[in-house]
């Protein structure tokens, strides 16, 4: 991520959402996206390439701005 400024987003994650279909690796997110955590519960933890998001999880990621739309689709 380089250039302009990036939105910290946080979403809690829907039931059957893009996000809890597949591992972090293979979500689709835009190249300018990244998720930069995961809160479950009591734990929080990096996520890294196979590690599964669940429904009602929150999620941080960081995206540039002309990306943000598209990134709230994969969490909904």
């Amino acid at each position: 991520l380089t250039g302009s400024q990036a939105e910290v987003m946080e979403f809690i994650v829907k039931p059957n959402s893009p996000a809890t279909k597949v591992p972090v690796s293979e979500i689709g997110l835009p190249d300018e996206a990244i998720i930069g955590g995961v809160v479950r519960g009591d734990r929080v933890f990096i996520a890294v390439d196979d590690t599964q998001i669940n429904a009602y999880d929150k999620v941080v990621v960081f995206a540039m701005p002309d990306s943000v739309m598209r990134v709230a689709e994969f969490f909904n």
